[in-house]
């Protein structure tokens, strides 16, 4: 037996008690999965456990370490199941939560399951075998306390003196510190010596682990003792929790991130919704409520909603699934703007700041400087967070006659940061951006309140953001377009919350419009385009006082997005918008030409419809002339220029004079490229393909529409089911009846997001043509109904001739006259949203 002891210890690192379970089943020829199973164990955390196995083994495979552990005598003296766990150093991790029964140690026994953070668990296991000091550090409800008794109980073999949890959070004296330790080791008082001095002459010698928890507020005696005690004691480790770390050398800190949670916004399949251990821990909480609950289509989402609202805190989620005994998933999700009155229940055995959620952020707000809380309260006026330089802006006044200064506040927000107050999002390529938690954003809102600072707060937070959109939205028109996509996109949620309080400021009437229309070239869905154009435009109408300025260019906005479903009411707003630019004399003329050549575009989309928009082109055109080159910046008159050419070529091409619009088309491509504007590219272009196609240039068409559709994905732009569709009709043009169908289905499919109703009838009207080529009557005329009761509903030509006498020539003296007709009103009867599903539902290629 001495010699297989020898054997074991020597070749290799002692192994744990959960690698040795895992060697044993290997042996056996179970798999990762299999594992995991049997052991109760996350498939990860079996892998993480394997490649220590094999690093301690030697080896690189499953194979190797059976063979390799046979040799040692492993499996044959020492059976995984039976064998008694060797000491461990100190360095180790060994991931077994089960107490030995011999191992000293006051840890509470929890009466609720735990979720998820095996990784979590591994990694703070880790980081105790390489650092003698580990501090946890998160917010308010994180489960920073939780995870570290789960850890403590793993590393239960690892310490022969214990694992000894030591609870501060009653505590106020920090001078009792010491003593609240020793009391958990069971030490007492010596009135001979100091409290001090009989901790560290107790731990001098021994093997042991403290879990100090929740020791914020006694930062300093906590950090003190701990340096105190390691010093003294070299087989002391202790792993501490906190909301900041306790600042002393030799500490490693461990941040405890939130539980994951699925986007409501991009909904994973239902019976995938338990891989996110937010949803998992919601619904085992909601069952010590409702014993049968699970998840469903119906309630889905709204366990979604509510574990992002909750942004995954654990103790904010429990709080949340113990209302389903009086509310459904539903009303809960959407009563979560009021967390704080809703969260207000709690385990009576848990600590009076864990009781509610209030509570929780309580502890932490009184323990913040004044120039800490200043700055968290006016930080709770962002939304979706924001960038340092947004916050020294919006938080602090210039002159400091507010209490916090511009300069000030670098060094705040670190503070609030290291105290788990902010969350700061290091993402690559990116800025750091800083946000408050959800429900700790609606206390620091509350706060604000309190402190009559709402009101100045959000008018600082809307200039910023009108400043910063109208300074950067025009570049998305430069060569770093996508830089500063990116960039808006980032501060998409903020400009959502200043567009919402400035239409709600009596006294400042410009302020919605003003926004809207620096905002017009950003939005990513047509729907929130048109909600908030429309919503500018009714507000500049019952608001007389708005300026014209402000009121033609917000028309003018308006009236291309709506254009797309509804034609009529866009060119009434760009006639409304030449009118009103006309009042604005000779200081606006630039305005009024560009509203000049919005409306003639605006009748050139009504095809066949070009008479009408000759006058106003000619007019812009004039207006431009006069101005000349030194009437707009360089690269502005050339994209000017370029947008006449562009505008010309399509003139020509609803003229029938594809030729000409084919130079002239080139020639707006031209103009862009010097001025460093590929992407707008993408209108001429647009332009150059549609003259090819009715050349019957099939190739030259597919390459230039192939080429605006890659502009715009790579120009992050929402709107390229038209190119889709174009592409669709070139194939269908050259009898590819397969691919254009494809094409035409992705294009639906991409239009229908919006909904863009006159991509819709193209497609439909043009998988109208594939089914009659196929020699499928009624499902012709069926799309071929749907097409023009959809061209109808919008006042609008067709962009192909989709009739039924064109399309199935003659259906009137054939013996199918009755069905086809009655499929073609079958068709017109059909709601948009049932046209889409008819198309792509029954799918014949």
């Amino acid at each position: 037996m001495r010699g297989q002891e020898r054997n074991f210890a020597e070749p290799v690192e002692p192994l744990t008690r959960r690698e040795r379970d895992i060697l044993s089943l290997l042996a056996q020829g179970h798999t990762g999965p299999e594992i995991a199973e049997k052991l109760t164990l996350a498939v990860s955390s079996v892998k993480w456990h394997t490649q220590h196995l094999y690093s301690k083994l030697g080896v690189n495979s499953k194979k190797q370490a059976v063979a390799r552990a046979r040799e040692l005598g492993l499996l044959g003296a020492l059976p995984a199941a039976a064998a008694p766990e060797p000491t461990a150093a100190p360095s180790e991790a060994p991931p077994s939560p089960v107490a030995q029964p011999e191992r000293k140690h006051n840890l509470p026994l929890q009466v609720t399951r735990f979720f998820g953070r095996e990784h979590e668990v591994a990694q703070l296991m880790e980081r105790l075998g390489e650092n003698r000091l580990v501090t946890l550090t998160g917010s308010g409800g994180v489960g920073k306390t939780r995870l570290s008794l789960r850890t403590a109980e793993a590393l239960l073999p690892n310490f022969a003196d214990g694992v000894w949890l030591v609870e501060l959070a009653p505590l106020s004296d920090s001078a009792l510190v010491a003593q609240q330790v020793a009391s958990s080791l069971g030490l007492h008082d010596d009135p001979g010596r100091p409290i001090l001095e009989i901790l560290t002459l107790f731990l001098r010698e021994r093997k042991v682990l403290l879990v100090l928890d929740n020791c914020e507020h006694l930062l300093e005696a906590c950090g003190r003792l701990a340096d105190t005690l390691l010093r003294a004691s070299p087989g002391l480790r202790i792993l501490a929790s906190s909301r900041e770390p306790l600042g002393i050398a030799g500490e490693a800190v461990l941040s405890v991130p939130s539980l994951s949670f699925p986007d409501p916004d991009h909904m994973p399949p239902i019976d995938t919704m338990g891989d996110y251990v937010a949803v998992s821990l919601f619904i085992d909480r909601a069952r010590l409520v409702l014993p049968d609950y699970q998840v469903t289509a119906r309630n889905a989402a709204s366990l979604a909603r509510i574990c992002q609202r909750l942004d995954g805190i654990p103790l904010a989620i429990e709080m949340a699934a113990a209302r389903l005994n009086i509310l459904k998933a539903e009303q809960l999700a959407d009563r979560l703007d009021d967390a704080f009155r809703l969260l207000t229940g709690g385990s009576r055995s848990a600590l009076p700041r864990q009781q509610t959620l209030r509570a929780t952020i309580d502890w932490s707000y009184k323990l913040l400087s004044e120039p800490e809380r200043q700055l968290f309260q006016r930080l709770s006026v962002f939304a979706g967070g924001c960038t340092l330089e947004a916050a020294e802006a919006v938080c602090a006044d210039p002159a400091g006659g507010d209490g916090l200064e511009a300069r000030q506040v670098l060094d705040v927000l670190a503070s609030l940061v290291s105290k788990s107050m902010v969350i700061a999002d290091r993402q690559p390529d990116a800025e750091v951006r800083y946000h408050l938690l959800e429900f700790t954003r609606q206390y620091g809102r509350e706060k604000l309140g309190d402190a009559g600072d709402s009101e100045r707060l959000h008018r600082r937070h809307y200039d910023y953001f009108l400043e910063f959109a109208e300074t950067n939205v025009p570049k998305i028109e430069s060569r770093d377009r996508l830089v500063w996509i990116r960039k808006l996109a980032a501060e998409r949620e903020n400009y959502r919350r200043a567009l919402e309080w400035s239409f709600s400021d009596v006294t400042d009437v410009e302020a919605g419009p003003r926004l809207v229309n620096a905002m017009h070239f950003f939005w990513t869905s047509y729907q929130e385009v048109m909600d908030w154009l429309k919503k500018g435009v009714a507000w500049c109408q019952s608001h007389p006082e708005i300026s014209d300025s402000v009121y033609a260019s917000l028309l003018r906005w308006a009236s291309a997005p709506v254009s797309q479903n509804d034609p009529q009411t866009g060119l009434t707003w760009a006639r409304q918008a030449v009118d009103v630019s006309r009042r604005l004399g000779p200081d606006g003329k630039e305005t009024l030409m560009s509203n000049l050549l919005a409306l003639g575009g605006g009748y050139l989309e009504q095809r066949g419809d070009a008479a009408p928009a000759l006058a106003p082109i000619a007019e812009a055109e004039a207006i431009f002339l006069e101005l000349g080159p030194d009437g707009f910046p360089p690269e502005k008159y050339l994209r000017a220029k370029a947008d006449f050419a562009a505008t010309h070529a399509y003139l020509a091409n609803s003229q029938g004079h594809f030729q000409e619009a084919k130079i002239l088309a080139h020639e707006s491509i031209r103009l862009l490229n010097e001025s460093g504007d590929r992407w707008g590219s993408i209108w001429p272009l647009e332009h150059l393909g549609t003259a090819c196609l009715n050349l019957g240039e099939y190739e030259q068409a597919r390459e230039h529409f192939l080429q605006a559709l890659s502009l715009r994905e790579q120009s992050g732009d929402w709107t390229k089911a038209y190119h889709i569709r174009c592409l669709g009709m070139v194939d269908y043009r050259q009898g590819n009846l397969d691919r254009a169908l494809g094409y035409c289905q992705e294009g639906l499919r991409e239009a229908a997001k919006w909904p863009d109703y006159n991509i819709i009838a193209s497609c439909l009207g043009i998988s109208a043509g594939i089914a009659a080529k196929l020699g499928q009557p009624a499902r012709a005329a069926q799309l071929s109904g749907a097409a023009q009761a959809l061209y109808a509903k919008q006042h609008r030509n067709a962009w192909e001739d989709s009739s039924l006498d064109t399309l199935l020539p003659g259906w009137r003296e054939g013996p199918d006259q009755a069905a086809i007709l009655n499929a073609f009103e079958a068709g017109k009867a059909m709601q948009p949203e049932q046209m889409v599903a008819y198309a792509l539902g029954d799918a014949v290629v």
